[in-house]
């Protein structure tokens, strides 16, 4: 299998995984703030809340994994631009996790 690398994908690669990194960290804190407040009882509200609890771990995981990809993606782009003498990429930086 050949290795092949465009620098112009793996920058929007990296933006998508990047933004998606704040999007599920924003699932996370808005759902867990907004369900801490609300005033829902009922056995509709106590599913939802055991499945919040049980995703919710799962999503965290996601998180990481979007960002380990993020940052192994940006490394891909920094190296490939710098072995071909690519001055005018921007450097990507790596990408933590907010959870």
């Amino acid at each position: 299998m050949a290795l092949t690398a465009e620098l112009q994908t793996l920058e929007a690669l990296y933006n998508t995984l990047k933004e998606n990194v704040s999007g599920a960290n924003t699932i996370q804190k808005s759902t867990d703030a907004s369900l801490n407040n609300a005033v829902w009882e009922s056995p509709n509200a106590q599913a939802f809340r055991q499945a919040w609890a049980d995703f919710k771990p799962a999503l965290l995981r996601f998180e990481e994994a979007l960002a380990m990809a993020a940052t192994d993606v940006a490394n891909n782009h920094n190296n490939n631009a710098l072995v071909n003498g690519v001055t005018d990429a921007p450097q990507l930086t790596p990408v933590a996790p907010i959870g």
